[in-house]
């Protein structure tokens, strides 16, 4: 295996870089403590509600200032992010001897199919020279023996503590090439002080590693588009069509039906109901009904902020920015009654993004009471990496007491993760062979 390196103490010596992941510039120092912050997403900036002259007005300059003769080639960098988790680690730190390797499971993008890329770690440093640190390597492979590649990535490393704050950062640029007569070729640091690793073991006794990398993707797929002479963004248009409709629900104007729960009543169009919900458009289709011919709902089972979320979705396509968590069981309940599937998974989706190691548990509760496909599929990725952690904590203690079949549940799909994660026979065959003694990745079996 080709190994490109550099020591612990510089970076490597790439000053070209055209890719930039983060905003902060590369530390030559491992001491620095700071969080790690998610990739800048570019958003468009709208008008408030309300602004609809504003609005038009900026339409009609955007179409008039569009430049001619224009053309537009839209890429994005490849980006992918390998978590692992290593237990025992200070027991390995005083095992291994150098050039004894532990190698996380392969990851590739699917735009690129016969590249694949692995993190190799030596607990006792990779060659002899380098006994008493340790050694990280990030290796490009190929599955394809007949082509030769050279992919230009910029790679960051991270050891994450209990609060997932980076104890240890690294940040480098290398030009990986794989020739069908090598298989692999990588670019790491072979010299990060033990103490500096100790510094980074977590109170169960693991490593978290984080890795992160950016790549420029095949060129010659990329495609390039003649920008029109005369545009009109979409999305001010969406949301202009979305704001009048909320108002309408604001106002009750033009109201033709009544919404009674609790001591409160929401005027709301017949329309508007029968076309996201398959219940109320039976219900007023019906003529024989109470509802149909009161036009009138009375709604006794939820309470009236629970009503009024669901029809503000009805309404303007979203929920509250005051949507809190303790509101999502009742919500994600009424929209399965309603056969709300949108916001079933709207609701979903603001849960997932407020995941956490503190709240997993009560998100399994709800993914489970509710079938929450989507978000039960999130939180079990969470589960497996924390579950040491979850498993000394009192909600897990309550789960297993109050609960047992979604305990077990549960443990059943961590274990189906792990196992999807062990690479198959192809696999093993497609990978180079190994060189160095290489200790077995460790997973955690609940009994």
């Amino acid at each position: 295996m080709d190994d490109s390196w550099h020591s612990g103490q510089s970076l490597l010596h790439h000053p070209n870089r055209n890719i930039v992941l983060f905003s902060n510039p590369p530390r030559t120092d491992y001491s620095h403590h700071q969080q790690i912050h998610p990739l800048a997403v570019q958003q468009h900036n709208h008008p408030p509600f309300g602004a609809s002259t504003s609005r038009n007005a900026a339409l009609v300059a955007s179409a008039e200032a569009a430049p001619q003769n224009e053309c537009v080639t839209a890429w994005e960098p490849l980006q992918l992010r390998q978590e692992w988790t290593i237990h025992n680690f200070t027991k390995a730190l005083d095992l291994a001897t150098f050039g004894t390797c532990m190698r996380s499971r392969n990851f590739r993008d699917e735009s690129m199919p016969d590249i694949c890329w692995q993190l190799c770690l030596y607990p006792g440093g990779k060659r002899e020279e380098n006994s008493g640190n340790v050694s990280l390597f990030l290796k490009m492979s190929t599955t394809e023996n007949q082509r030769e590649f050279t992919v230009r990535a910029e790679y960051r490393f991270y050891f994450l503590d209990d609060t997932g704050a980076a104890r240890f950062s690294n940040v480098n640029t290398g030009d990986f090439k794989v020739k069908p007569a090598k298989g692999s070729h990588s670019w790491g640091l072979r010299n990060i002080p033990r103490q500096k690793v100790l510094n980074c073991i977590r109170s169960n006794n693991s490593l978290h590693i984080v890795c992160q990398i950016e790549l420029v993707p095949d060129f010659n797929k990329l495609q390039t588009h003649v920008r029109r002479e005369h545009r009109i963004d979409p999305i001010i248009l969406t949301k202009e069509f979305l704001e009048r409709n909320h108002k309408m629900f604001i106002s009750g104007e033009g109201s033709d039906c009544i919404v009674e729960c609790g001591n409160q009543e929401f005027p709301v169009h017949k329309f508007v109901l029968m076309a996201h919900s398959d219940v109320f458009r039976a219900m007023f289709n019906h003529k024989d009904t109470l509802e149909s011919v009161e036009s009138r709902i009375r709604i006794t089972d939820f309470g009236p902020e629970t009503v009024h979320q669901m029809l503000t979705y009805m309404y303007s396509g979203g929920l509250p920015e005051d949507f809190s968590d303790e509101q999502a069981s009742n919500l994600i309940e009424i929209s399965e009654k309603y056969q709300l599937d949108s916001l079933k998974i709207i609701c979903q989706d603001k849960l997932i993004s407020r995941l956490s190691m503190a709240n997993v548990c009560s998100m399994v509760t709800i993914a489970d009471i509710h079938n929450a496909d989507l978000l039960m599929s999130a939180c079990i990725p969470l589960v497996r990496s924390h579950i040491r952690q979850l498993m000394a904590s009192q909600e897990w203690t309550e789960m297993k007491t109050n609960n047992p079949r979604l305990l077990n549940l549960v443990l059943e799909k961590v274990i189906v993760i792990s196992e999807k994660n062990l690479p198959t026979p192809q696999q093993k065959n497609l990978q180079p062979p190994q060189k160095r003694i290489r200790l077995n990745d460790m997973y955690y079996h609940p009994s």
